[in-house]
């Protein structure tokens, strides 16, 4: 059973593969039916669906080719080379795949290559998006300075180190890239360093969520004023209030009681009984929370100074303890209850840890809307 499912999904895969060619055939996509035809008779030399469609398809390929290249050649636009590049590039690597298939060498004993043309084509169209990267660059916005650094990229890819091009591709890419300042949040020497690791692993994440984006943040921490770096943006942080470990205490007192517990013996007529009826008891529990808070704003400054935007986000936690103590009999306490009455007060957290957990809920926030703001760019 096993033997003949492997067999049908085997067929079936067979039945894919070849079809793949030919479908592309039938809609005139010659170059991909041709590769798919040479990747066919690797797998299965002796395919005549894979022959026949090679045959049919590679000169078509090579005639789709050069009529692309001829237009282009016509054409007076600033990027034409690129798709001259394209077309030699595909037609060798039509090539170099027949070459490496023997069963296709069979059909197609020498497939035709352009490794001069497409030499040349590559210098032409290196040197083209070399000239727009350098208008691009000229702009001075960082937008256009951003085009440059993709277009400085794809002369050099044509042509490795193109011109000067691995200078302007540096220069490109810090033109193009948002440079903004960030400043932490200052508190007293007491929170200082729960404030630091707050904004440390906030400016950590944001560095390596944008910087794809062309962004870079620097901490004004260790570089200072930014006179080299030319900021064109301020971030600001700041603890605008906050308070750590206010003490509420709480009590509640409940009355509990048990039926049929049995409180002693009695004799009756001459003979010992146990007597049962209801016990009660006072229930207190005493709850002590503590409660830390804090107002976190997060201010954005143009390089002029100018407040581009303003939010503010709160955080709250509260950590607590309770424990119980009784009056009365201890036979109308549940489990859970006696050892509710077995507990003692716990020791609360540090306040640095207080203000950790404080500051967690307000990083999500100022991380989610700093990401947000800043995904425009």
């Amino acid at each position: 059973m096993k033997q003949q499912l492997l067999i049908a999904i085997t067929i079936i895969l067979v039945a894919t593969s070849c079809s793949s060619g030919y479908n592309a055939y039938k809609k005139g996509d010659y170059y991909k039916a041709a590769i798919d035809a040479v990747e066919k008779l690797k797998s299965s030399p002796g395919s005549d669906k894979a022959e026949y469609v090679l045959t049919k398809t590679y000169p078509l390929a090579l005639q789709d080719a050069q009529r692309e290249i001829e237009y282009a050649k016509l054409e007076n636009s600033p990027n034409n080379y690129e798709r001259i590049v394209l077309q030699y590039e595909r037609v060798n690597q039509l090539a170099y795949n027949i070459y490496h298939c023997p069963a296709a060498n069979k059909i197609i004993p020498k497939p035709t290559e352009f490794p001069q043309e497409l030499a040349e084509a590559r210098q032409k169209a290196a040197l083209q998006v070399y000239e727009m990267g350098l208008k691009a660059l000229d702009a001075g916005t960082l937008f256009e300075a951003r085009s440059a650094y993709q277009l400085f990229q794809r002369a050099n890819n044509y042509v490795y180190g193109y011109q000067d091009v691995l200078k302007l591709i540096d220069t490109a890419r810090f033109q193009g890239t948002l440079r903004v300042m960030f400043e932490k949040p200052i508190t007293g020497l007491k929170y200082q360093y729960s404030a630091d690791f707050f904004s440390t692993n906030l400016l950590s994440e944001l560095s390596k969520n944008l910087e794809k984006r062309m962004i870079q943040f620097y901490n004004y921490d260790r570089i200072g004023s930014g006179s080299e770096i030319r900021p064109h943006q301020y971030l600001v942080l700041n603890f605008e209030d906050f308070s750590i470990g206010n003490v509420y205490d709480s009590k509640k007192t409940v009355d509990v009681k048990r039926d049929s517990v049995k409180v002693g013996t009695a004799t009756i007529e001459g003979k010992k009984v146990d007597v049962y009826n209801t016990v009660t008891a006072k229930l207190n529990t005493f709850r002590r929370e503590i409660k830390s808070g804090g107002l976190l704003s997060v201010r954005i400054f143009d390089e002029k100074n100018q407040l581009i935007e303003q939010r503010n986000f709160s955080g709250e936690y509260i950590w607590y303890t309770s424990w119980s103590t009784f009056n009365g009999d201890e036979r109308a306490l549940t489990t859970e209850q006696k050892k509710q009455c077995d507990r003692t007060p716990e020791i609360p957290p540090s306040q640095q840890t207080l203000f950790v957990e404080f500051t967690k809920p307000i990083y999500t926030q100022a991380y989610s809307y700093i990401r947000q703001f800043y995904n425009k760019y």
